[in-house]
Parts: C-alpha cells; sequence; structure tokens
C-alpha cells in the first residue's frame, strides 16, 4: 500500500480497520510525504491557511483551476502556488522550511525518461488534464486536512499517536494467533523541505511509530530525500522516493517466492 500527503489519514484508517488488505506474506506500507496535523507539525504556511474562513475553502477548487488554467499551469495545490507563497513568507518569517528552493538540476530524461521536447509535453498535458474536470472534491480535502470537519471524519486518525499504537496492538494479537505471520513492514519517505507539515511534523511521525510499544511490533524505517519536497518526493524519479518504493515492492515479490 503506497499513499501520499493527505492520504495518509485514509491509510492509517485502513490499516487499523482492514489490515487483511496487505499482502499476508509481505504486509508493506509506504507513506511519502504523509500529512501531519497542523497542532503538531506547526508548519507556518498551514496554520496562515487554517485561519481562512470556510467559504473561502469552499471556493478553493475554482480559484486553483483558475490560477493553474490562467496564471501559472504548472502550479498545484501542494506545489507551485503554496511554494511561490513560501519563498515571499520567509523573508519575513520563520517558515521552518531551510533550502525551501530545491535544486533543479533534475534533466527531463531523468523526471520522465523522455527528450526534452516529449517532457514538455507530458508537463504540458498533465496539467490540462488535471483540471479539464471538476476538482470540488478538492474542497473538502482541504477542509479535512485543516480539520474543518467532524472529528469523526477523521476516523481512528484523529489522534495519530494512539491510532498508530491501536495498529501496533493489533500486529501482536496478530502474531498471537498466527505465530506465522509477517510483520508490517512501514516506510515513510520526506522531502528535504516540505512547508506543508515542516521538520516538526517528520519528527512528530517518526516518534509515534519509533515509541515505546510500536517499535516492536511493527518494522518501521524513515529516510529523507535532500532536494525533494512535498510534492517531488512523489513525481521526481531523480530526487524523490517512489523509485525505492517500487524496488522495494519487486523485491518483497521475489522474496516471498
Amino acid at each position: 500500500m503506497v499513499t501520499h500527503s493527505a492520504g495518509t489519514v485514509y491509510t492509517l484508517n485502513t490499516l487499523f480497520h482492514h489490515r487483511s488488505l496487505l499482502d499476508p506474506k509481505a504486509p508493506y506500507v509506504a507513506f511519502l510525504a504523509p500529512w501531519v496535523p497542523i497542532t503538531h507539525s506547526g508548519a507556518t504556511l498551514t496554520t496562515i491557511a487554517a485561519k481562512l474562513p470556510t467559504s473561502l475553502l469552499d471556493s478553493w477548487a475554482g480559484l486553483n483551476t483558475f490560477i493553474n488554467n490562467k496564471i501559472i499551469p504548472s502550479a498545484s495545490w501542494s506545489g507551485g502556488i503554496i511554494s511561490s507563497s513560501a519563498a515571499l513568507l520567509s523573508s519575513s518569517a520563520d517558515t521552518d522550511v531551510p533550502g525551501a528552493e530545491t535544486s533543479t538540476s533534475t534533466t527531463p530524461f531523468e523526471q520522465y525518461g523522455f527528450d526534452e521536447d516529449t517532457a514538455k509535453l507530458i508537463e504540458k498535458l498533465s496539467s490540462n488534464y488535471q483540471f479539464a474536470e471538476s476538482n470540488t472534491g478538492a474542497n473538502e480535502e482541504v477542509k479535512l486536512c485543516l480539520r474543518r470537519c467532524n472529528d469523526a471524519d477523521w476516523g481512528e486518525a484523529a489522534d495519530y499517536s494512539s491510532c498508530i499504537r491501536k495498529i501496533a496492538d493489533n500486529e501482536a494479537a496478530l502474531g498471537s494467533r498466527e505465530p506465522d505471520a509477517a510483520k508490517v513492514s512501514v516506510q515513510a519517505f520526506f522531502g528535504g523541505s516540505d512547508i506543508m507539515i515542516a521538520k516538526r511534523g517528520q519528527k512528530y511521525f517518526e516518534q509515534c511509530w519509533q515509541s515505546d510499544g510500536v517499535k516492536e511490533k511493527v518494522d518501521f524505517a524513515t529516510s529523507t530525500f535532500p532536494e525533494a519536497n512535498h510534492d517531488s518526493v512523489l513525481v521526481d524519479q531523480k530526487k524523490g522516493a517512489l523509485k525505492i518504493v517500487f524496488e522495494r515492492i519487486v523485491q518483497l515479490g521475489k522474496d516471498r517466492g
């Protein structure tokens, strides 16, 4: 199971309620730039966004589509628009995002596996297709991430620490019932500069899995990619983690026979 950003909320609930969906011989979960609640991340930009009125958040998809189609065609919610805002904020506030401007040394071939002309076409079409249909669901996702919803909407993930402890307890119970059951393997991948969760959010997420009572029951590993950000840790083949995730999945498949 592989998840990115806000998908963390759903993945934690899936791990708690439906652990059986994972491969029984090689259970594996990868969190790429996992979303962390603002109360635990303290990220400057998301803290500011949390103060916006709900009426504005309800218009977010339309605003985002307009900006992407008319103003900054290559931007996205957690990418270009927010990164640009962070650059403006960094001069007047501590965004706790060291090196917010990541390296641009990745070549089109390294990023997409194609020549420059084909890569440009991919970038253009991906943006066009992304905003060709309704994006109104983004309004609800933004409100979910900012906790502008009922706590029940977060399910067990309303408290990451408690949820992860329960997941670990479930693993221990499974091991007691089925001595040969494989222990779940969890990996977390972070960008070196992530304006959505900041370093504090990364540390909190890691500590949840490394705490006493959890680390003994779940195999957990964490990695940081210095040149990646919240989005590129997923989509950039050179700077990000997705290639490593797929290599791990392939290896797990070989190991299970």
